[in-house]
């Protein structure tokens, strides 16, 4: 039987986990006192993935889609998944990295100072989600994160998953507009729809 765990109590679970061995490091700066976010974040980030992946509470681990069956695989080689609403798609049918998704999503980066939940640093919907007035993004499976596109590639027309995609599978180690480096990508996503190029309605 599937546990109902919020998302919210979910990443502060895992935040605690992560940092416990952190405490002794100041989260604030010798000048000013002022708060820095991200002091220390790729040990984090790190411990934050490693724990979620030891644990099992998530419902799918997917191997990143480029690597072939034969390839040993380590723990960020991996996206973590929590399925949070069922498909009401034809199960056997899933994107390809050639198509065109419709998704309703939020993203987040794990728990820091000032965000306890994380610092959302994208969505295509305003809180609470009403699939009456949201309206979708739209986009290649290939031009986002390869984590992301793993995550995209086995979900199912209805389809709401929670993602969790290690930093190696995000933007690694540079920054990318608001995500610092090495950061792990939390997305809550709802696959409402996908096609193939010939379908038209393509970048």
């Amino acid at each position: 039987m599937k546990r109902n765990h919020s998302v919210i109590f979910r990443l502060l679970n895992y935040y605690i986990a992560a940092t416990m061995s952190l405490l002794a490091f100041t989260a604030c700066s010798e000048r000013d006192d002022t708060v820095q976010e991200y002091a220390d974040w790729k040990n984090k980030n790190e411990q934050f993935f490693e724990a979620a992946y030891l644990s099992d509470d998530y419902d799918l681990k997917l191997k990143k889609y480029s690597l072939g069956t034969s390839y040993v695989a380590g723990h960020t080689d991996y996206v973590l998944v929590d399925k949070l609403g069922s498909e009401m798609g034809a199960p056997e049918v899933t994107p390809y990295l050639s198509d065109t998704v419709q998704i309703h999503y939020v993203g987040r980066l794990i728990p820091s100072p000032s965000y306890s939940t994380g610092y959302q640093f994208d969505q295509s919907y305003l809180a609470p989600f009403d699939i009456d007035t949201a309206v979708p993004s739209k986009f290649a499976v290939s031009a986002v994160v390869p984590g992301f596109g793993t995550a995209l590639m086995q979900m199912h027309r209805g389809d709401y998953w929670l993602v969790v995609v290690p930093y190696q599978l995000g933007y690694g180690t540079s920054e990318n507009g608001t995500i610092p480096a090495y950061s792990t990508l939390i997305f809550e996503v709802r696959l409402e729809d996908f096609w193939t190029k010939e379908k038209g309605d393509r970048y």
